[in-house]
């Protein structure tokens, strides 16, 4: 089907929508003239249909977006049959009401350039026009349009579908009406009852961005894109799929961090080569200590802002050990107030966490590094108080122009991290550098299992034969394991964990949860007596280690942040210092005395 029959199409479809409306107005006119009530009429059954804040679009049926070639004409049409279907009140929604053509500005759209720019003519001129408040894929190179992208292309000719060339728009203009490039800034209206930039953001064509100081509808926008993005609808069902079709049932586990190496055009471009785990980058502006600044208020050094990339990442596929050590690959860690060419306060090094669970691991990994500069590390690591969105041509510079100014080696996301880089501690934690601690304080909802056997400890040439190389470093010289590269920390199967080293049970699979941290985790031990308690200060704050009390293994550490319907405690250990014993092996291998724990 050629573009002009599917434009027939569309219009054949509005000839009877617009009878339909003329009908139902003229019955609202005898309703209030009678004096009848639609109350007195019979109320149509619920048939779960949505309402006027749902558009109920039949997803799973709509081509996806993101596909490797460009939609056909049929579905292009279905995705435009079914925006006009499933469109909601948009008069009911919108902050302002039903728009008053008379006060807005006429214009004639001649073309569709992408899903967020127009060509239009406006006082017998041709002028360009960018949508405020969205951007859309990009549908060509900015630097050859000829070289077409698919995503873009794809809600280009949605965009081109809804609009004829020679309609008449409205132009509804916010604090500034050109953009540095000379375009026109505007909030497009087909008719009194839609803006184009609403049913954009609302059935998931773009995304929504910060136009500032042009923000009269960006909340309102906010809202519509978060709507779309809980519905999986158009470019937002990209990363559900993927998920889906890489974990099967496992959710996502989407984890924010922020972070500030210099300019954030540099950093973005950095993060968004990375081959896996990460969901998306925003660049803006954070704790400072001003409100919805902008980026020649930043620039001027004295808002307390720094500039600052918001990446949200998948923990299963990127861990945020992994997130940090590509962050030291870019940034001067040792210098303040400059990276690169860029100097100021603005352009200071800095993580900033909305997780409190990140800050030990934040700080953990800082003081692994320290041995790898000769001068001292300023990162500051703090909460986020504040983030702004920076401007819309700040997103995606890199992308946007590949040979803009970048302080930042981009060809280093390809290359693998390496095991310096990611400074695993190994550390020595043995007991005798810390002093032992009260075990009543942690085992208050462990059992105590009255036949206590004695499990002794091998000779250290022994274990060197019988351990691998890991599992010794582990247990004797209390290094760490890499967090969800290990044997346990998806193991859901029925049995105990024991000692390594000794043989002494230690975990029962009944008391093992997902914690999240990359570690095998435990609510307490299978028994009191089991395990031992040091105070650590191998690293600056201190933490509680654990070892086995027989033969002295070093197991990793308790913490206080696990579930409290489990008693509060998280026991995050080491697979590499346990041995598993399946529910039916444990008859046979001298533990069936311990079976009514985990049947």
């Amino acid at each position: 089907m050629n573009v002009r029959r599917l434009k027939s199409r569309l219009n054949i479809i509005k000839r009877p929508l617009t009878a339909l409306w003329s009908i139902f107005l003229a019955f609202t006119i005898i309703v209030s003239v009678t004096g009848c009530s639609l109350l007195d009429l019979p109320q149509p059954e619920n048939t779960g249909q949505p309402t006027a804040t749902g558009p109920g679009l039949p997803v799973e049926e709509l081509p996806a977006l993101n596909q490797q070639q460009v939609l056909d004409d049929d579905q292009i049409f279905k995705y435009t049959l079914a925006l006009s279907e499933a469109a909601p009140d948009f008069n009911a929604l919108r902050p302002s009401g039903k728009a008053d053509l008379k006060n807005l500005q006429a214009a004639l759209l001649e073309r569709v350039v992408d899903g967020d720019t127009l060509v239009i003519k406006i006082d017998g001129q041709s002028k360009r026009l960018r949508l405020i408040g969205i951007d859309a894929p990009e549908s060509f190179s900015h630097h050859d349009e000829n070289l077409r992208t698919v995503e873009g292309e794809n809600v280009s000719r949605i965009v081109t579908a809804l609009i004829e060339p020679g309609a008449s728009i409205w132009l509804q203009f916010d604090t500034e009406k050109y953009d540095q490039y000379d375009r026109m800034l505007a909030y497009v209206y087909l008719d009194e009852n839609i803006m184009l930039n609403e049913l954009l953001a609302r059935f998931g064509l773009v995304k929504v961005k910060s136009y500032r100081p042009n923000t009269h509808f960006h909340d309102y926008l906010k809202e519509l894109e978060a709507d779309a993005k809980s519905e999986n609808l158009g470019i937002w069902r990209n990363d559900s799929e993927l998920n889906d079709k890489r974990k099967g049932d496992n959710p996502m586990n989407k984890k924010t961090i922020y972070l500030a190496g210099g300019c954030f055009w540099g950093v973005e471009g950095y993060y968004q080569r990375l081959a896996k785990g990460v969901i998306s980058t925003e660049v803006g502006y954070a704790n400072g200590k001003t409100e919805d600044p902008t980026y020649h208020d930043v620039l001027r050094g004295d808002t307390g802002f720094a500039e600052t990339l918001k990446l949200e990442y998948d923990a299963e596929q990127l861990s945020l050990r992994e997130v940090l050590a590509h962050f030291f690959r870019i940034v001067d860690p040792t210098t303040a107030d400059r990276q690169g060419n860029d100097i100021g306060n603005q352009y200071r090094p800095g993580i900033y966490y909305v997780d409190e669970d990140d800050f030990d691991e934040i700080c953990d990994y800082i003081d692994a590094r320290r041995k790898d500069y000769s001068k001292g590390i300023v990162i500051e690591v703090h909460p986020l108080n504040n983030f702004y969105e920076a401007e819309a041509y700040h997103q995606e510079y890199l992308d946007k122009n590949p040979g803009g100014y970048c302080h930042v080696n981009l060809n280093l996301a390809d290359l693998p991290l390496t095991e310096a880089e990611l400074a695993v501690p190994e550390l020595k934690e043995s007991r005798a550098e810390g002093e032992r601690v009260d075990p009543e304080l942690f085992e208050r909802f462990a059992v105590e299992l009255g036949d206590k056997q004695r499990y002794d400890r091998p000779s250290d040439e022994d274990l060197r034969q019988d351990l691998t190389d890991l599992q010794y470093r582990v247990t004797q010289d209390g290094a760490t394991e890499r967090p969800f590269d290990n044997e346990f920390n998806d193991h859901r199967e029925k049995g105990i964990y024991v000692d390594i080293v000794s043989g002494e049970p230690l975990f029962s699979s009944t008391d093992k949860f997902d914690s999240g941290c990359g570690w095998p985790s435990f609510s307490k031990p299978i028994s009191k007596g089991m395990i031992d308690y040091y105070k650590d200060h191998s690293l600056y704050r201190e933490r509680i280690e654990v070892r086995s009390s027989s033969a002295d293994s070093h197991l990793g550490h308790v913490f206080d942040d696990g579930p409290k319907e489990l008693g509060g405690l998280r026991y995050c250990i080491n697979s590499a210092a346990l041995r598993f014993i399946a529910l039916e092996e444990m008859e046979a291998e001298g533990y069936g005395y311990l079976m009514f724990l985990v049947e």
